[in-house]
């Protein structure tokens, strides 16, 4: 179910303007979380109808699709959002948290991905504590990722990391053996999400790593840039 639209986006497809669609639902749950409103039930915004209608009158103006969520790789209608973004030209983009690995190798092997991001909230130990999930998921999403690019030389994908409060630089130094070689991997500066659980309201107002301290974690990974 399509809970949201960003109608032009400079950011999310790396050098390209996009459209993000965000789907409802996550299996996982970050203290963080942004997108908090689309991990309840809501109204749909757009049917598939109305995106393909909205895509072919901006052929001229966007070069690209990302779909996002939530967590996009729950939703049954994410196979036909992409079919239409190709099928009317477009790149596509999906961003994952990576907890479905067998969706996306579905997605990959029917050529309907050129870009994903994949979020990795922190090292396997601790992602309970900060997504509510588990990292072997993630794991299998992430080697996906990268034999695919090995298979495919038009496809590409990025890592991202949110440096969200408790997360350090012992952290990025556990995950960056994990990772491995990787053409991108993003760490993006915390926010404090403006809706959040009043268990975790400790734990959202906790000392953070800001930008400055941030730049000293890049040498750390040749792939590593800030968002």
């Amino acid at each position: 179910m399509i809970r949201g639209i960003e109608g032009i986006s400079f950011l999310d497809y790396p050098g390209l303007i996009s459209c993000v669609l965000f789907l409802g639902g996550c299996n996982y749950d970050c203290f963080y979380c942004h997108n908090r409103s689309l991990l309840q039930p809501g109204p749909e915004v757009l049917s598939l109808g109305e995106v393909e209608s909205f895509l072919a009158e901006r052929k001229d103006l966007l070069d690209a699709l990302v779909v996002s969520g939530g967590e996009a790789t729950l939703n049954n209608e994410l196979e036909s959002l992409l079919s239409i973004g190709k099928r009317l030209g477009y790149l596509t983009k999906l961003d994952t948290n990576g907890s479905k690995p067998e969706v996306l190798e579905r997605l990959l092997e029917a050529g309907l991905l050129d870009y994903v991001a994949l979020d990795i909230k922190g090292p396997p130990e601790r992602y309970r504590e900060i997504a509510g999930g588990t990292f072997l998921p993630v794991f299998e999403s992430l080697n996906l990722l990268k034999r695919h690019r090995e298979h495919k030389k038009t496809f590409s994908f990025e890592i991202r990391t949110t440096m969200a409060p408790t997360l350090g630089r012992k952290d990025i130094e556990q995950l960056a053996s994990i990772v491995g070689e990787v053409p991108r991997w993003v760490l993006n500066e915390y926010r404090i999400p403006r809706i959040f659980m009043e268990e975790d309201r400790d734990r959202v107002h906790q000392k953070y790593l800001c930008n400055d301290e941030l730049q000293g974690l890049l040498p750390l990974h040749p792939a590593l840039r800030l968002g």
